[in-house]
């Protein structure tokens, strides 16, 4: 489908809000922003305590092998939210708001309220600043506003100077923390009797830039204690030039590096999830306490990962596997079972129809994934699909169970064998016996692709959509949120 195509989308609605009856389940469905693998059930890192996380994972079906549709907020949240790639609706980066393209697009939030749903956010769901005025009124019944997290006096803890790239404790307690007021106020709707089903939107901002957290999270882990990723000397020796155009080493890691602030930012990256996490916890023990508990769907996914040093880059705006695989996972009473692991290829395009096929909906015509719901019935189940992430027009990364292919728009190639190499360090694409392999995953990208979708009139994160961090790494837009 090309962007021309969606303006076929109508926003109306398929079936009517009387299908189901008073028996449509409730959905719980938790946004965090920036989390990578480093938790305990996915083991990015050893020293990650995500107990709570880990809890919640142990109660349905882990998706250890998930993809994100594209590593950056906006793009992301925008292709999970509408059901269409960013090559469909031309959101590609951060800059670019979703707001237009999406006008006229049944999202899932939209599709849920004509289908009878009480729906209520909160937090961060899509990317802030999009560019779609009506958000907090006609497309929810209830928006709140987490607010600000304190900062420290300092204008830079990490010395660095780099707008939001910062890290360091603050001298505040849990409830001064914007996702800690976001978590009482979820307590307090769950606790409610609504008089629709409820499909209710818990946005964490954290563990998002800046890693400002209270002081008790850092004293979690020492300094001395800190493990550095695992990387290789010259990684990106092997790498083609549009591929170390993203990592930009002589940007942030640069620069992090003669600061002597690597272990300083694992820290206060390891801090942050753990607040995170703890805030988990907190929402799932008002979820064990509300009348809800029984019947509740639970669907919980970060954005996209993050990189902090391996191949010489930070932050997200990437196609390898730290940039690219974030905890996803769903509860679902009577499909799914406790402690189940699913090792399938799967990306955020899934989300959208599983959840509509899990309250017994027929999914809209426009979805372009598929249900996951097979795989939530047996793990181990046939799966033909694979995941595909876009990072700007014409640059894709393509993962099946044991393969990673990457192809940038002036075509040069990446490919890692995940069996024998699950860092990622040996690039294959140049070796002919790898060739049917490449040629297999090269199918499975797209044929065409939209143009850009229009630049500016919204928040860029802080991040300049991924087009920042040259040398000195500086980037200009206000703080995410």
């Amino acid at each position: 489908m090309t962007r021309g195509a969606l303006a076929g989308i109508a926003v109306t609605c398929l079936v009517t809000a009387g299908a189901w009856g008073a028996a449509k389940p409730d959905v719980l469905f938790i946004a965090i922003d920036d989390l990578n693998d480093w938790t305990g059930c996915l083991g990015g890192h050893p020293q990650a305590s995500t107990p709570n996380l880990d809890r919640l994972a142990a109660r349905g079906t882990l998706f250890a092998n998930a993809q994100c549709a594209a590593p950056a907020c906006n793009p992301s949240r925008a292709a999970l939210m509408s059901g269409l790639r960013p090559f469909t609706t031309g959101v590609y980066e951060n800059g670019q708001p979703y707001g237009k393209p999406l006008k006229d697009v049944l999202t899932l939030n939209r599709f849920l309220q004509r289908e009878g749903y009480a729906v209520i956010g909160g937090g961060k769901i899509y990317h802030g600043g999009g560019g779609l005025p009506d958000e907090a009124t006609t497309d929810w019944d209830h928006y709140f506003n987490r607010g600000p997290d304190p900062h420290p006096p300092e204008k830079s803890v990490s010395g660095l100077n780099n707008d939001h790239f910062d890290w360091g404790p603050v001298d505040a307690k849990d409830d001064d923390m914007g996702d800690h007021r976001l978590v009482t106020w979820a307590s307090e709707e769950l606790q409610k009797k609504h008089d629709k089903p409820l499909f209710l939107a818990v946005g964490f901002v954290k563990p998002h830039l800046p890693w400002y957290a209270p002081q008790k999270y850092f004293d979690r882990f020492p300094l001395e204690s800190i493990q550095l990723p695992v990387v290789k000397t010259n990684d990106l020796d092997d790498v083609p030039a549009a591929g170390r155009a993203m990592a930009k080493p002589d940007g942030d890691h640069a620069a992090v590096v003669k600061a002597g602030q690597w272990k300083h930012a694992v820290q206060a990256y390891l801090a942050t999830i753990a607040f995170v996490d703890g805030q988990i916890g907190r929402l799932m023990e008002a979820v064990d306490r509300s009348p809800r508990a029984k019947d509740l769907i639970i669907v919980l996914w970060s954005d996209h990962g993050w990189h902090l040093g391996e191949k010489e880059h930070w932050r997200k705006f990437a196609l390898w596997e730290e940039a690219t695989r974030p905890p996803f996972l769903i509860v679902a009473p009577g499909v799914t079972k406790p402690g189940a692991r699913c090792e399938a290829p799967v990306d955020y395009m899934g989300i959208y129809p599983t959840i509509v096929d899990l309250i017994g909906l027929p999914v809209p015509k426009h979805v372009e994934g598929p249900s996951l719901r097979p795989l939530l019935v047996d793990p181990a189940a046939p799966w033909s699909h694979v995941s595909i992430c876009t990072h700007g027009r014409g640059n894709h990364g393509v993962r099946d169970r044991d393969w990673r292919y990457i192809r940038y728009k002036d075509g040069s190639e990446e490919l890692y064998d995940h069996r024998n190499d699950p860092y990622e360090w040996t690039n294959l694409a140049g070796d002919p016996k790898h060739a049917d392999v490449k040629k297999l995953l090269a199918a499975r990208l797209p044929a065409t692709e939209a143009p850009d979708a229009p630049r500016g009139g919204g928040k860029e994160g802080g991040e300049g959509g991924g087009k920042g961090g040259g040398k000195g790494g500086k980037r200009k837009a206000a703080a995410e949120t």
